[in-house]
């Protein structure tokens, strides 16, 4: 399983990847940034490595790809993608090759998670812990997500055995600078 990328996903290739692999309906600017989080976070935790150069930050609508809406434009400016409104339509493929077990690993990622409503995906990106950290429990936004957090995140995995995490990888934390959990 330590199978390593060929090469890493700009952040545009990343968003090509999910835009092409999304049903016309369903591709809107936030079900993109979940399904990108998701996606690469799962992909850090399954593969301990990373899979773009993306950035992610955490505002009041979950996790999301970091300037999203500047790369966004800026996509449209190159022919890249098409926005009409929330919707948006990729033009082009991305160039990134991938083995075949990581294909099908982010492709059962996207399959997964685009399917549930952007209420549902949003109210789970609120629910990660590297979201909580970052975010300082919701009280400090617009900070960035670091992937190593990914770490933390066991909804991502598929079974127990994979719940095997090496605390020397996990990021070091100052715990007299945690801040409790509040109960909703």
């Amino acid at each position: 399983m330590n199978t390593k990328i060929n090469q890493k996903f700009t952040t545009e290739e990343l968003i090509l990847y999910i835009l092409n692999k999304l049903e016309p309906e369903k591709s809107d600017k936030i079900r993109l940034n979940k399904l990108a989080f998701f996606v690469e976070f799962a992909f850090f935790h399954r593969f301990n490595q990373l899979l773009s150069n993306a950035e992610y930050a955490g505002i009041d609508l979950g996790p999301v790809i970091n300037n999203y809406d500047d790369i966004l434009k800026n996509m449209q400016k190159m022919d890249l993608i098409r926005i009409d409104g929330y919707k948006i339509r990729p033009l082009v493929s991305p160039s990134v090759t991938l083995s075949s077990e990581q294909k099908v690993f982010i492709d059962n990622i996207i399959e997964r998670y685009s399917t549930l409503s952007k209420e549902v995906l949003i109210g789970i990106s609120h629910l990660t812990d590297a979201y909580k950290i970052t975010t300082k429990d919701e009280k400090v936004m617009g900070n960035k997500i670091d992937k190593r957090l990914a770490l933390l995140e066991t909804f991502l995995l598929d079974d127990e055995t994979e719940n095997l995490v090496n605390e020397d990888e996990l990021p070091i934390i100052d715990r007299s600078k945690l801040v409790p959990y509040a109960i909703r």
